[in-house]
């Protein structure tokens, strides 16, 4: 345990000019009386800096006597104990000081300090010791306060970490089957979509070690995954992008975007018997990113019933990075889903 004042230089320096502070006080006080008979401006000094460093030494036992460890009764009478002994010690040593430099009108002169001596022993005390219980209450409460945070931190990162383990796995399987079947059907095919896998799967390797990535860097992953599906759909979709220049620099989720593509390939793509396009954009309108992933669907055929852990788990990434200043919204207009991201831009 550090001490209080001595833990830092400011507060020594603080300290010590306010106890500057009380010998000007003092010395105003005595001033028009003794001002002539003697030396007043060393002694008061001295006395008052001898006070200040018996309360610096009694920290180390004023520190022991906790309320939360001792009864009231116990509390108080320790305290009582220190004020008597303190303010007797400096009393005594601080008689002496003035018989040393102000022998001459010493009788006189101790009559008119004696009571200010020991107001100024009782307040100082006092006021010690509320200090100590503030800063201990301080000090604890940001320790406190540091350690929730640390352990939010851990629980932020475990649950980002776990959104994403959810989506990589969802993907890889799909691709496998889509593998499986392509090799009784196009053996070509299949060798280009398992060397494109192979890519892929190195890109986000090394992506998944980044809560934030570039969007630049997350649509050259994206891109690795449309050229898989692109593979397996072949002229049944088709992609298209928008990219403004000033937004590829600014930070996104890894791995967020490929699941928005997955999402929509999921559900425009595998059940019509016709072309389906999805489409990507992104512009930064005051401040923030807006992105905007639209795909096509065949509104007469079934539409595929899944979980919805895709947007699930993007809305929880979402709030969880960006401590829900980013949003995820989804509409369908007609024969076309639209997800729209509205991010805060940061580089």
């Amino acid at each position: 345990m550090k001490h209080p004042i001595l833990k830092d230089r400011l507060r020594v320096l603080t300290y010590f000019l306010l106890w500057l502070l009380v010998a000007v006080f003092q010395y105003i006080y005595v001033y028009p009386d003794f001002a002539v008979k003697g030396p007043l401006v060393l002694p008061i000094l001295l006395q008052n800096l001898m006070l200040a460093f018996i309360l610096l030494g009694a920290w180390f036992g004023l520190r022991y006597i906790n309320l939360e460890t001792q009864r009231t009764s116990q509390f108080v009478l320790n305290h009582l104990m220190f004020l008597i002994v303190i303010i007797g010690v400096w009393v005594g040593l601080s008689n002496f000081i003035d018989y040393m430099f102000l022998s001459d009108v010493i009788g006189d002169y101790r009559i008119k300090i004696r009571p200010i001596k020991v107001l100024i022993g009782v307040f100082s005390y006092l006021l010690f010791v509320v200090f100590l219980y503030l800063d201990a209450y301080y000090t604890s409460y940001m320790q406190k306060t540091e350690t929730e945070r640390r352990l939010y931190e851990t629980l932020k990162e475990s649950e980002l970490n776990l959104l994403k383990s959810q989506m990589n796995p969802h993907f890889i399987f799909n691709s496998l089957n889509s593998i499986s079947s392509l090799t009784m059907l196009d053996a070509t095919r299949a060798q280009d979509m398992i060397i494109k896998l192979s890519d892929f799967l190195r890109y986000t390797v090394n992506a998944s070690k980044e809560q934030l990535v570039t969007l630049e860097k997350e649509l050259d992953m994206c891109k690795a995954y449309l050229d898989i599906e692109k593979v397996r759909f072949g002229s049944k979709i088709d992609f298209s992008f928008e990219i403004s220049s000033d937004t590829l620099s600014v930070l996104v989720p890894s791995m967020m975007l490929q699941t928005l593509f997955e999402n929509a390939i999921k559900h425009g793509v595998y059940n019509s018997l016709q072309k389906e396009c999805i489409s990507f954009s992104s512009n930064i309108k005051n401040d923030r990113m807006v992105i905007v992933i639209e795909n096509s669907f065949d509104a007469s055929s079934q539409p595929k019933i899944g979980t919805k852990t895709g947007l699930k788990n993007v809305k929880n990434r979402l709030d969880l990075i960006f401590d829900k200043a980013a949003l995820l919204e989804t509409q369908i207009l007609e024969n076309k889903f639209v997800a729209t991201l509205d991010l805060p831009v940061s580089e």
